[in-house]
């Protein structure tokens, strides 16, 4: 059997996909990005959506346009994808790394205010959910008007409802998506969307995601439209196309159904892999997003190691993946700011046993039992 980590699902043409503006001959940012924004402003419960391509895009211009500077340092998980860290350093600014909490994946909150008092310096909080489990964000933003600090949440792995509760109220900060191609809706392989309540903050995302310019190609050609245009910020080239807005359209569709069948196999590893005792199943509440179902081994009842378990499930027929390699242990961000591994124990445990196994909407029945299988043959094999 062959069961890849993730399969993008594709209409059976790409006729269902396309709107009439595509087939007249509009490409690029238009009228179907303009309708992906207002679809997801709805949502999110968020005034001002900015369709990007990518999250990693939105992340940078909520930076940017705060005139954040070289030496403003910005508090963030070790355990995460580096598009988390490297918008920071865009803008010349610092990361002091956060270790995981004791019980989950996302950042330790017991850590924050320490560190913000400790550097004062610090300008910016950017949390990140990971999986779909949520940060404690009425905590944050306390921490973020008492010190005066801008949040901006990395909410790549959480675009449902999980994260629209109550965080409309958060009118001076932000948060960003993404349609990456393994995510639970894409728009088309590449994109992203930045989302707040605070209206001068997004009309200057709106402007740097397009090289600072004053009118965008829609408006100035559209109907024969004005032509002319000035530029009035140093920008950069990040906007979203109406390809990519249709693509994510016609997911965005099917989102409440591949929602269900992600719960469903959730509760069917669940049940199935309860009984192991060499791992650590993840809690997976109603309100979370399930983009990621990441299971720990219990490394000292196994005698083989994490990436020998991964070779195994490979050799199977059976495609996982690690989410993350903690950022302190990569080889840019240990030589340029020198982190002891000593500072993260929890982001290195977890690094040294999660697994995050498949979870897409058109895996079948047989094909998760056979994981489930796989896991309890490998584990029997292999246990001390």
């Amino acid at each position: 059997m062959n069961i890849p980590f993730h399969k993008p699902i594709l209409p059976n043409s790409l006729d269902e996909i396309y709107s009439d503006s595509i087939k007249a001959g509009w490409l690029t940012t238009g009228s179907q990005v303009k309708k992906f924004e207002l679809v997801l402003s709805k949502f999110l419960n968020y005034k001002y959506v900015v369709a990007l391509n990518s999250c990693t895009a939105g992340l940078h211009l909520g930076l940017a346009a705060n005139r954040f500077k070289k030496g403003d340092k910005f508090l963030a998980p070790t355990l995460t994808f580096v598009s988390t860290i490297e918008c920071g350093e865009y803008q010349g600014m610092q990361p002091v790394l956060i270790d995981s909490k004791k019980n989950g994946f996302t950042l330790d909150l017991n850590y924050l205010e320490d560190e913000i008092k400790k550097k004062s310096d610090v300008k910016a909080i950017i949390p990140m959910h990971y999986g779909g489990e949520v940060v404690d964000m009425d905590y944050i933003k306390v921490l973020a008007e008492k010190y005066g600090l801008f949040v901006i949440e990395d909410a790549a792995h959480s675009l449902e409802k999980s994260i629209n509760k109550g965080i409309n109220n958060y009118n001076n900060h932000a948060i960003v998506f993404s349609f990456y191609a393994n995510k639970n809706i894409t728009s088309g392989g590449e994109g992203g969307a930045f989302a707040t309540n605070n209206n001068k903050l997004a009309n200057m995302v709106k402007k740097l995601s397009l090289h600072g310019i004053t009118k965008d190609g829609w408006n100035r050609f559209k109907s024969f439209g004005k032509w002319e245009y000035d530029i009035t910020e140093l920008g950069y080239k990040y906007n979203m196309t109406d390809i990519s807005a249709s693509f994510a359209l016609w997911q965005w569709r099917h989102l409440k159904d591949w929602q269900i069948a992600r719960r469903k196999i959730v509760d069917m590893y669940i049940d199935g892999l309860k009984d192991i005792e060499g791992i650590i199943l993840p809690e997976v509440p109603k309100d979370h997003a399930m983009h990621l179902f990441v299971i720990r081994l219990k490394t000292e009842l196994w005698n083989i190691s994490r990436n020998d378990f991964i070779n195994k499930m490979n050799q199977k027929g059976i495609g996982l993946a690690v989410h993350y390699k903690p950022i302190h242990q990569l080889s840019y961000y240990k030589k340029i700011y020198n982190f002891k591994m000593k500072d993260f124990p929890r982001a290195n445990h977890l690094y040294n046993s999660i697994v995050s196994l498949p979870i897409y909407p058109t895996l079948k029945n047989k094909e998760i039992e056979y994981v489930i299988e796989s896991i309890k043959d490998i584990f029997y094999e292999n246990s001390i």
